[in-house]
């Protein structure tokens, strides 16, 4: 038997997203979920999260570039570029992941059990350095960070993703004693062509013993906050996980249900 978070991001984006996610939660079939606190749909759910309590870990999904008003518009290439040009303001930065991680752990009475970033963004260049000095300094060894690092070849998205930052958010983490998921699975182009029982497949089975398994399940149908470009693929992710070829799925290969707390230190 191995042990893998299965991990639902982006509870709190609206109704239809959030709602999606308990239902995987109810069902035994996530283990984690990463919460978007600026969404104006978070207030209205992080209740059910509270009545959850031990169900799943919770944590934040640090936005900057869907909910924040300091968004501006910016894409996530211009998140990217203007980061690793440095042209961030380092206090602006502080000041965006602290006010964050106060309205969680405000809605939720409770420090987060980790931070991962909407879009991977927690791990760009200044962004993890102020991400890495407030989780030190508010929690220590109690919150997790999400690694992007696959152990073994998921795809050019999935590098690229990594590229992006990994290694050095892994420093940060092992230098301040944080632990971080083992090994990383659940990228792909969210197409229709996507064969999610598929791709699943290969993702458990290949996955470590303490690795994260990101997923993104929500109902179908309309949003009262921001357009949402993958509801299709999140429809579809949550038909899988809500079906019992999922929980034989998980049986077959000797996959627990993972927590942060299975986590080794990065």
């Amino acid at each position: 038997m191995k042990r893998i978070q299965i991990c639902a991001d982006d509870y709190g984006f609206d109704t239809a997203i959030s709602q999606g996610i308990l239902e995987c939660v109810d069902a035994g079939r996530i283990s984690a979920t990463g919460c978007m606190v600026l969404s104006p749909a978070w207030p209205d759910w992080a209740p059910a999260l509270r009545e959850r309590h031990g169900l799943a870990d919770y944590g934040l999904h640090l936005d900057l570039n869907e909910f924040a008003p300091y968004a501006q518009g910016r894409s996530l290439s211009g998140w990217i570029a203007i980061s690793y040009q440095r042209r961030l303001d380092v206090t602006a930065l502080s000041t965006w992941v602290n006010q964050q991680l106060d309205a969680f752990e405000s809605a939720m009475f409770a420090a987060p059990a980790f931070v991962d970033g909407h879009q991977h963004l927690h791990q760009l260049p200044l962004v993890r350095d102020a991400l890495l000095a407030a989780v030190n300094r508010r929690y220590g060894k109690s919150c997790a960070l999400r690694s992007t690092r696959a152990l073994c070849w998921r795809g050019s998205k999935a590098r690229v993703i990594a590229a992006l930052g990994e290694d050095a958010l892994r420093r940060g983490a092992r230098a301040g004693g944080l632990h971080m998921n083992s090994d990383f699975a659940g990228v792909y182009d969210f197409s229709p062509a996507a064969d999610y029982a598929q791709l699943m497949t290969a993702w458990l089975t290949s996955l470590a013993d303490g690795g994260l398994l990101m997923t993104h399940p929500g109902r179908s149908g309309g949003t009262e906050t921001r357009p949402d470009a993958i509801r299709p693929a999140r429809a579809r992710e949550r038909a899988f996980w809500l079906s019992a070829e999922a929980g034989e799925m998980l049986a077959s290969l000797g996959v627990q249900l993972g927590l942060c707390e299975d986590w080794p230190l990065a």
